[in-house]
């Protein structure tokens, strides 16, 4: 499990997606993941800079943050500077509201933004329509993310709980934690560009840019032999180059929809099929389309995971 979230590319958005990755690639016993993450703490859950929830090892994950970080406002990407408006040093203000109001505690994401509205001027706190109330908007929290002052530690019913990475977890970065997430990107998709990059990790290009010129190291490819139950948000969906993976422009609308987009089957790293899965009381109801081979190994082994005992294919 930890080898493959070393990829810094494991990420749990739409939910479920980060324990399907790992199922893909290989055993884990049903409930592990949740409690490396809250229990265990091997394993840190944090809004990276695209907005996903990434996986990361603990011991990693200082290194995956900090490389994210930009060096100036020059390099804040649109989300940052959306959520920062007109507010002078926004980031600095909200990182240290955030640190205060999760210091030596764990919240819940309506319990925290109610806390910031005590924090914070009225500039970084936003009317959201969808909540009826004023909050701050996500690219702040993935800031104090980034800096080690948040991350999802727990839930709360339906909510995440959040608390300070650097009060669960050693925080200790290096100082060319830039250039090793240039090194994890090509190690995991092989030749690419610095665009690729940019679009990959929701850096500025100019953020992007500066990291993918601190290296010259050439990478392979992530190899996937046999047959595998690829799900959205699998780091093989988070490619760019996705013509090359998915050539069938049908597939690839149903696979990058924007909300219910199609999993991928592959055979030896080559599309061959796409699924859609749905629980139906105990039972996984796995819907197949293209000339497939047989995806019942793959999908039992998923299933327990889903809360599932059986498997049907259609």
């Amino acid at each position: 499990m930890l080898e493959t979230l070393r990829t810094w590319a494991v990420q749990d958005s739409p939910p479920g997606a980060a324990i399907t990755a790992l199922v893909a690639r290989g055993d884990v016993e049903v409930g592990a993941l949740d409690r490396a993450i809250y229990e265990e703490r091997t394993v840190v859950a944090l809004y990276n800079a695209r907005s996903a929830t990434a996986v990361v090892p603990a011991d990693e994950v200082a290194a995956y943050a900090t490389a994210q970080l930009p060096a100036d406002e020059s390099e804040y990407s649109q989300l940052v500077r959306n959520a920062v408006g007109e507010q002078q040093g926004g980031v600095e203000l909200a990182t240290e509201a955030i640190s205060d109001a999760l210091d030596g505690r764990a919240l819940s994401r309506d319990d925290l933004h109610e806390q910031l509205r005590q924090r914070l001027p009225g500039a970084l706190l936003p009317w959201c329509e969808g909540c009826q109330s004023h909050h701050a908007r996500r690219g702040l929290l993935i800031m104090a993310g980034l800096r080690g002052k948040l991350c999802i530690s727990g839930r709360v019913g339906r909510q995440p709980e959040f608390a300070r990475t650097d009060q669960l977890i050693r925080w200790n970065a290096p100082a060319d934690a830039g250039a090793e997430l240039v090194e994890r990107y090509r190690n995991l998709y092989g030749d690419s560009s610095a665009a690729d990059f940019a679009e990959w990790s929701g850096l500025a290009r100019p953020h992007a840019k500066r990291l993918w010129e601190s290296t010259d190291a050439k990478g392979g490819g992530e190899r996937l032999d046999g047959v595998r139950l690829l799900g959205p948000g699998d780091p093989q969906l988070q490619r760019r180059d996705r013509e090359a993976f998915v050539p069938d422009p049908a597939w690839r609308k149903q696979v990058w929809k924007a909300i219910g987009g199609a999993g991928v089957i592959t055979q030896d790293g080559a599309v061959v099929g796409l699924w859609r899965a749905r629980k139906k009381g105990k039972t996984l109801e796995l819907t197949v389309e293209g000339d497939a081979p047989d995806v019942r190994e793959p999908a039992e082994r998923l299933a327990p995971h889903r809360g599932c005992t059986a498997v049907k294919l259609r």
